[in-house]
């Protein structure tokens, strides 16, 4: 039996049930940080601020509410090159404001980052609105 597993000793298990455990583990996560987001909002905001280095890179982050690509960002920003979108998306992927996902069509898409989405909507509009 030496370096082959006995049958009771072995464990299957299905990619349903990895998936779930997976979900469960990703809901937990997330409720951990949402209640580190609320319970530090103040210094969250702070840092929020001070990781937004332009205007433009404020009118990005406004934009990637929703999932956007990085076409679509290029052409409403008026961007000749996905250097020049880069130049102001990568300090908000830095300080994750922003994250990066592929879409089932394998398209590369940016959204808000969880850390960022967790601040409370008064606080999310007094940032990206900051003159209003």
């Amino acid at each position: 039996m030496r370096g082959k597993a006995s049958k009771k000793d072995s464990i299957e298990i299905s990619s349903a049930e990895l998936r779930a455990e997976l979900i469960e583990i990703k809901d937990r996560v997330g409720a951990l940080e949402t209640i580190a987001s609320i319970s530090n909002k103040d210094v969250v905001e702070k840092f929020v601020r001070e990781s937004i280095p332009s205007e433009k890179a404020r009118q990005i982050l406004k934009e990637c509410e929703e999932p956007r690509t990085q076409e679509y960002l290029m052409a409403k920003f008026g961007f000749a090159s996905p250097q020049a979108l880069h130049h102001h998306l990568n300090p908000l992927r830095q300080a994750d404001l922003v994250r990066h996902h592929f879409d089932d069509d394998g398209k590369r898409m940016f959204e808000w980052s969880n850390l960022f989405r967790r601040l409370p909507k008064a606080t999310l509009n007094k940032i990206l609105n900051p003159s209003k």
